[in-house]
């Protein structure tokens, strides 16, 4: 194999697909690159198992093959090297491959590629389309709830469910649950649910944001994922497993709706949430609402005390406390101008959702966030 490109094009190419490879596998093929060469480009595919990510870079083609090279000492040699054009000659006889940048020249060890895993392909039949912005979006809310509990898999994953144009993501650690539903680009043939670990979906947002794209791609198999993001392929497996059923979840009726300005309530808890100082157990931030207003206070016997008032929708006096990372999470993940409290009694989960009451015949919002409420022991 022999290829000749841009060395900071291929840099930003190799940067991405590294972000596949296995940092802590035994296996030295998943700690390579996979450099496929084949006419005008060479595509750089990397996994550890779990996700792979496939992404091509423009190259002259002088030679075609397949080589796999070690990522880390290839990504932090390359990045390091001026720019101008970049050779890569892999000399099998030698089991090297040899880079070439001006008057410089590295070589470094390889693998024959013939071991590397085969990763998946897109079914483009199977394929359908969704709007990047709105998937980027849709996973930046839910991802405040998934739990980083490894013990507990299927809680570390996004339950997604797909049906006629409309995608729904769902995560909960137990102590919370986000829901948000997308309307999809195309309309989904028929009905498809899976969990797919968070950060994977996280990794796609990501990938998307550094793209000039403006929809993703997505095809679901018995056991993976696939979106594809330009030229850039990321699959990951699903997460195995029953995932709790939510909706039981969620209260049927409410005793009561409150209003409160979503940027006043978010400053007002940044601020009396450093009286927390993020303890174990937590310390709560507790909401004593009253005709019109709202107290939002932290009582820490280590630190001291913090109390702010602001206006409400509130019409009777009811006193609540939460987790105040928790809360925080909730209110910053709704858009609207003022965030609504569904409540029912203190100790019971309490829903905080958009409030759209201004847009007449606003349907049920397509974000919701129930939170689990907190025993406040200053209270007795």
């Amino acid at each position: 194999m022999r290829v000749v490109c841009n060395t900071e094009a291929f840099s930003r190419k190799l940067a991405l697909a590294s972000r596949g490879v296995s940092a802590r596998s035994t296996v030295q093929l998943l700690g390579g690159i996979l450099l496929e060469a084949d006419e005008d480009s060479v595509r750089l595919s990397a996994t550890d198992m779990e996700l792979s990510i496939q992404t091509t870079a423009s190259a002259e083609v002088e030679e075609t093959g397949r080589v796999v090279i070690p990522a880390r000492i290839f990504n932090d040699v390359v990045r390091s090297l001026p720019g101008g054009e970049l050779t890569l000659a892999y000399e099998r006889s030698e089991g090297v491959v040899r880079l070439s940048a001006r008057e410089n020249e590295y070589l470094i060890r390889a693998y024959a590629a013939e071991d590397f895993p085969q990763l998946p392909k897109l079914d483009e039949a199977g394929a359908f389309k969704m709007s990047g912005e709105a998937l980027v979006e849709t996973v930046d809310k839910v991802s405040r709830s998934y739990s980083r509990d490894e013990t507990r898999p299927v809680l570390t994953g996004i339950l997604i469910s797909f049906e006629e144009n409309r995608v729904r993501m769902v995560t909960t650690d137990s102590y919370r649950l986000s829901i948000k539903e997308t309307e999809l680009a195309t309309t989904f043939d028929g009905s498809r649910e899976a969990i797919i670990p968070a950060r994977a979906m996280q990794e796609v947002g990501r990938i998307f944001s550094g793209s000039d794209e403006e929809q993703v791609d997505v095809a679901l198999s018995e056991n993976q994922a696939l979106f594809r993001i330009g030229d850039v392929l990321f699959g990951t497996r699903l997460i195995e497993g029953n995932f709790p059923e939510y909706r039981r979840l969620l209260p049927d009726a409410f005793e009561r709706e409150i209003s409160v300005r979503r940027e006043d309530l978010i400053d007002t808890l940044r601020r009396v949430n450093l009286f927390a100082q993020r303890q174990t157990p937590p310390v709560p931030v507790s909401l004593d609402f009253s005709e019109g207003a709202v107290e939002v206070s932290v009582r820490n016997g280590e630190v001291g005390e913090a109390r702010e008032r602001l206006p409400a929708t509130s019409e009777d006096e009811f006193h609540i406390s939460f987790n105040p990372s928790y809360l925080l999470d909730g209110v910053s993940a709704v858009d609207s101008e003022s965030v609504r409290f569904r409540l029912n009694e203190s100790l019971k989960p309490g829903l905080i959702v958009p409030d759209n009451s201004a847009d007449e015949g606003e349907e049920e919002p397509h974000f919701l966030y129930l939170i689990m409420p907190m025993r406040d022991p200053a209270r007795g």
